[in-house]
């Protein structure tokens, strides 16, 4: 007996499926394959299911346990209510009944829909039952994504769980407003950020500080559960968490809607929307932070680098200071031993793997602040003086570069997207191949295998691709706001990680003419916020005055034409 194989009932149950009453719940569904098995004469059995989880993923874990019996040798037969049960994608259906099963020697029964691989006939109709149950699948899921459009349209909150730091408004539908107990640790996380503090070094002081986690906050106050809570460590705080308050538009009072969503109704894996298909609904609620916060958190965001542990003031070009060369960070050198004159910067790459694949670019700390506060100073007072030259010089350069890479990145994200629809194609093309006998299950199983590789791929590096562009797109020069930021601050008479991330996106450090020589020639190069790199101001001026020449005689060509 101890070596007898299983006889396994299998349930499965989607929410929306629970929705829609009791027939399908998982005790009703044991309770009918309980006395299937009884009725057959089948022994030795053994009841798994997966509540909760769709029809259109097999990442279900009682179903991968399922697996894992499978091919371990453990499993004689799989008794399932009605094909639907085993799952709502009819390619993976198929390949599991008709191809996956029988090669494991798995009898496979579905009660309500009369199949049994024991018997032949009785299969005749099972690829249409589960072309059927994908329909229904497909027509659900589409449902569902028109309502969520509707909701964030109208700038509601998409579930039920407001967002931490806020609470449900008593008086108004669908509505939030500020939580007392939790909306100030929402604002110290974004002055911590703005501060250049990382989201693993802010869960940390959380942490340390026993303030609650979101999900255990929450389960306290309403006594919900929900996917992924841990009781076990209340103030456990994660980067993770983090990161997605960081994220959150809707603590600037912004109700941001459908900020992720699945790859499809069969792959259940989130992926998230480039901004320009968020449907953002301003002014629904009351910010919990200033804009100029968010702007500065966000830009020391994709900039931070680590701070050493054991320094206590943090480094203030973390993020921001590059090698020219070959595109790394520049690491800050530092000890308790050293004066603060002499921390100095030195090229990631050269530090890691040597002079055979970078130089030093070697630079003090003291000097980098002295170069970078001087430039800034002559910039923004270029900019407040002479408004108008400094716009016309920032949109004429900017301009065509930025064209050539927006065009050359939407190529390659079209170039992408057409070849996962390609693959989609092949693989339906190769399923039916192998149903029919042309394609053997050994090349069916090496072509499949390759396809879904790269569709995952793809499913990763499209998304990423989208956002770059967007990115790309939301780059353009913002002369306005950048000569709105220089009237702001007209005496910078030292620099502070606030201003320098208001101001300047990426300092390149080239090396110097002459290695280990002080006084030999670098060049920084200071990409500056909205507007990019500036010349020197002689520079702007004669290259305005060719232009408006060039100009002049194009035009007196033309009269005397």
């Amino acid at each position: 007996m101890a070596n007898q194989k299983y006889s396994i009932l299998y349930g499965r149950l989607s929410q929306e499926d629970e929705l829609k009453g009791d027939s399908n719940s998982i005790q009703n569904q044991r309770m009918l394959l309980e006395k299937y098995a009884r009725e057959n004469g089948f022994v030795n059995t053994q009841f798994m299911a997966d509540d909760g989880y769709s029809g259109t993923s097999f990442q279900r874990p009682s179903f991968q346990k399922l697996l894992e019996m499978i091919e371990n040798g453990e499993v004689e037969t799989l008794i399932v209510k009605d094909l639907s049960r085993l799952g709502r994608e009819y390619l993976q259906v198929g390949y599991y009944t008709e191809i996956y099963f029988p090669q494991k020697g798995v009898r496979f029964i579905a009660v309500n829909d009369g199949v049994d691989s024991r018997y032949s006939e009785t299969n005749d109709f099972t690829p249409m039952r589960n072309w059927f149950n994908e329909l229904y699948a497909k027509d659900s899921s589409k449902k569902v994504r028109v309502v969520k459009q509707a909701q964030a349209e109208r700038g509601e909150i998409l579930g039920g769980r407001p967002p931490y730091g806020y609470k449900k408004d008593e008086t108004v539908r669908k509505g939030i407003v500020p939580n007392e107990e939790t909306s100030e640790v929402v604002r110290r996380i974004f002055s911590l950020c703005a501060e250049g503090k990382g989201p693993n070094q802010i869960a940390r002081i959380l942490t340390k500080e026993q303030v609650l986690t979101p999900s255990n906050y929450y389960y306290r106050k309403t006594g919900c559960s929900h996917k992924g809570l841990d009781t076990t460590r209340p103030y456990g705080w994660c980067g993770a968490t983090i990161t997605g308050i960081l994220d959150n538009k809707t603590y600037l009072g912004h109700m941001a809607g459908l900020r992720s969503t699945t790859l499809s109704y069969k792959n259940k894996k989130l992926i998230r929307h480039p901004e320009s298909d968020q449907i953002l609904v301003e002014n629904t609620h009351e910010p919990l932070i200033s804009q100029e916060l968010w702007d500065i958190a966000q830009d020391v965001r994709q900039h931070k680098k680590r701070t050493p542990k054991h320094m206590d003031e943090p480094n203030l070009f973390s993020g921001l200071v590059y090698c020219a060369d070959c595109g790394k960070p520049l690491v800050l050198h530092r000890a308790h031993t050293m004066k603060a004159t002499q921390n100095n910067f030195k090229c990631y790459t050269y530090g890691k793997h040597g002079k055979m694949e970078c130089s030093p670019h070697h630079i003090r700390g003291q000097d980098l602040i002295t170069i970078v506060l001087d430039d800034l100073c002559r910039v923004t007072h270029f900019a407040r003086q002479k408004e108008k030259l400094f716009a016309e010089y920032i949109n004429r350069k900017n301009s065509a570069e930025l064209r050539r890479e927006i065009n050359a990145a939407q190529k390659e994200l079209d170039t992408m997207r057409r070849r996962d629809t390609e693959l989609t194609a092949l693989f339906k093309r190769l399923y039916e191949d192998n149903v029919l006998g042309r394609v053997t299950n050994e090349q069916f199983r090496i072509l499949s295998g390759d396809y879904n590789a790269e569709q995952k791929e793809l499913a990763v590096t499209i998304p990423e691709k989208e956002a770059r562009l967007q990115k790309l797109r939301d780059s353009a020069a913002n002369v306005e706001v950048f000569i709105e930021k220089a009237k702001r601050y007209t005496e910078i008479r030292e620099l502070t990680p606030e201003i320098l991330r208001l101001f300047i996106q990426r300092i390149e450090v080239g090396e110097r003419s002459e290695k280990r020589s002080r006084t030999a020639e670098q060049e920084i190069r200071i990409i500056y916020r909205d507007v990019g790199v500036m010349d020197s101001v002689e520079q702007v001026e004669t290259g305005s005055q060719e232009t408006d020449e060039l100009s002049e005689r194009s035009n007196g060509e033309q009269k005397t034409a």
